[in-house]
């Protein structure tokens, strides 16, 4: 049974609340644009797309650290967790320094690019900071021990595939926007890999986290039986997954000139849809054990 009264968490699963009810909303948020706006960035640079870099780092910078700021309460005071020596304990703010530097340097990189002449070392660094942008919010939640949902090696991991897999995605869609085709086959090669990965990775995570202990088991029950499965099969599975397989497989098939681009610009919204809500789902089913376990 679920907690619903204060006292209840003694005997009964208590969903955690900070990080996806009232403000909380904030940081879901901020998690799913901070690490697409920086795979984005990652991908963009790979293929060297100025209008996709700049796309990641507005999607990182905007959506994502503006939702992040107002999340923290005084948005102001954000820069005492940057230069104090929370770094050392808090995930947070080991976040935060990570995106601080990598929309700095994104920002020379893109300057040099546009004005002068971009620098290889430059380039690497900047792409080292986006990764563990990407990365920083599957171990900010895998630190918490007391929830067996969010803490396993497999989380980060699973950031970084959907991280990259959503950065693919807006990437492929700014080529189509301008007809270059050549590249966006390239990128679309990628996306099948990543989008593979994912729905794999979906799979092994819940199993694992399925048999770990038995908190584990509810809260996946609770995701995939329960109250949220409707959101989980709907959004996640079929929306998420089986729509831009067949986005995937007819562009395999057909060749990506050939697949209409509506139905390729639908596959990637439903792509970036599914992942919004399986982060969702994560953050929502996240339970903690009782502290005298009951048969309820």
């Amino acid at each position: 049974m679920i907690q619903t009264r204060p006292y209840e968490f003694m005997v009964y699963y208590t969903p955690q609340r900070e990080w996806i009810e009232r403000r909380g909303v904030l940081l879901w948020l901020a998690f799913f644009f901070i690490e697409l706006g920086a795979g984005t960035f990652i991908v963009s640079a790979i293929f060297n797309s100025l209008p996709g870099m700049l796309t990641g780092w507005l999607i990182c910078a905007i959506l994502g650290g503006g939702l992040h700021l107002l999340f923290l309460g005084k948005p102001l005071r954000f820069w005492r967790m940057v230069l104090s020596s929370g770094w050392k304990t808090s995930w947070i703010s080991r976040g935060l320094i990570f995106v601080t530097l990598f929309l700095a340097l994104g920002l020379v990189h893109m300057g040099l690019t546009l004005w002068a002449s971009p620098l290889t070392a430059l380039m690497v660094v900047t792409n080292i900071f986006a990764f563990l942008t990407v990365i920083y919010g599957g171990f900010a939640m895998n630190y918490v021990n007391g929830i067996p949902l969010w803490n396993t090696a497999l989380l980060p991991v699973l950031y970084v595939i959907s991280g990259l897999w959503g950065g693919a995605e807006v990437t492929l869609g700014i080529f189509l926007a301008n007809g270059d085709i050549g590249i966006g086959i390239a990128i679309e090669e990628a996306i099948r890999i990543l989008l593979i990965g994912f729905v794999i990775l979906i799979l092994v995570y819940l199993i694992s986290v399925r048999y770990t202990s038995l908190t584990g088991e509810v809260s996946v029950r609770y995701m995939v039986l329960g109250k949220w499965s409707p959101l989980f099969w709907i959004a996640v599975v079929v929306l998420g997954m089986v729509v831009p397989l067949a986005a995937v497989i007819n562009s395999f098939v057909f060749g990506l000139a050939a697949s209409p681009v509506v139905f390729l610009y639908t596959a990637i919204f439903f792509g970036l849809l599914g992942d919004l809500a399986m982060r969702y789902l994560i953050l929502r089913c996240g339970l903690y054990s009782p502290l005298v376990p009951s048969s309820a």
